[in-house]
């Protein structure tokens, strides 16, 4: 999503969705969470890493969805420019040291073609459905759908997931950005911008027609703009603050979505908040969560908006320590 704080728009050309095959990354080691380089806990979770990376291959950047599998070595992630980008991470002493095997390709429609225009391929949150698929949801022209990367790979065509039609309602450009699977086989999705008649953020859990509207709490200037779930069933959310008259701000809290009654309204527990310039961080849109050395580990994503020059794409993880 292009950042009106700093007045950015972004551009969009078919050749863009059309490149497909391997990259050149280059990933640059970020030492330490906080810029000062003092300590490594910050409440539940403890500093295990981070990258940033940046490519001069033309579709590289705007990353939002994240995804992390295998001992959290394959990278899965999408552009709100409809790419998938896919890669293996390596550690050194157990931290997230470097990248391998860079590639994009398009995100597919139905018929197995790129997406037709910027408003098609806007892609912004991945959810990792079991047995191989991936779900996907679509922000300006709202969809959710179902791709079988592990039998077809980032060839897969796109396989419609039906949703509550409420989701549709929400601002341009500020639909959804947030999409899961609960440990129930229930669908989570979370708006970015739509509100309820109290301004707080609409929220919907649901199993075909079974549907339960709810809200989350929203908590000062941040908007949500992804979500994981934990192996507890407990969710994750990252959001974001950036503003014209403030610097970048990330939150990261949590609910459990397992007793929320149709029309409630959630408090999520803030877990962390961080900001610039006393944290390395920056326009944060994505989270995964994944397993390794025995931890389950929390990893974030910022979408550099395709202006490296500006902002940058970032992966930061952390061991996640549950009270």
């Amino acid at each position: 999503m292009a950042l009106a704080a700093l007045g950015l728009v972004k551009l969009w050309s078919p050749g863009k969705a059309a490149v497909s095959g391997p990259i050149t990354v280059e990933a640059n080691n970020i030492s330490s969470f906080n810029t000062l380089g003092i300590g490594s806990t910050f409440g539940p979770f403890e500093w295990r890493g981070g990258l940033t990376l940046a490519s001069e291959a033309r579709n590289f950047g705007g990353l939002s969805g994240l995804m992390l599998e295998d001992n959290c070595e394959t990278l899965l992630s999408v552009s709100d420019q409809g790419n998938w980008f896919t890669a293996k991470l390596s550690y050194q002493d157990g931290l997230l040291s470097g990248i391998s095997e860079p590639q994009l390709a398009p995100v597919r429609d139905s018929k197995g073609q790129p997406q037709r225009n910027k408003l098609w391929a806007d892609s912004e949150a991945i959810a990792p459905l079991g047995q191989g698929k991936v779900g996907l949801a679509f922000e300006r022209k709202v969809r959710f759908g179902a791709y079988d990367i592990g039998k077809l790979g980032t060839a897969a065509p796109f396989a419609p997931i039906a949703h509550p039609p409420e989701i549709d309602l929400g601002p341009e450009n500020g639909e959804v950005e947030s999409f899961g699977l609960l440990p129930s086989g229930r669908y989570i999705a979370i708006a970015e911008k739509q509100r309820d008649d109290t301004g707080n953020t609409r929220a919907w859990i649901w199993q075909a027609k079974q549907v339960t509207h709810f809200s989350i709490a929203r908590y000062g200037s941040y908007n949500v703009t992804d979500l994981a779930v934990l192996p507890d069933g407990k969710v994750l959310t990252v959001e974001r603050s950036f503003t014209k008259t403030s610097l970048p701000g990330m939150a990261i809290r949590r609910f459990d979505p397992r007793d929320i009654k149709p029309g409630q309204l959630v408090t999520p527990e803030l877990l962390l908040e961080a900001s610039v310039p006393f944290y390395t961080i920056d326009n944060m849109e994505g989270i995964a969560v994944c397993q390794r050395d025995g931890e389950t580990r929390v990893t974030l994503q910022s979408d550099d908006n395709f202006y490296p020059g500006i902002q940058s794409t970032m992966l930061l993880q952390f061991a996640y320590r549950p009270d």
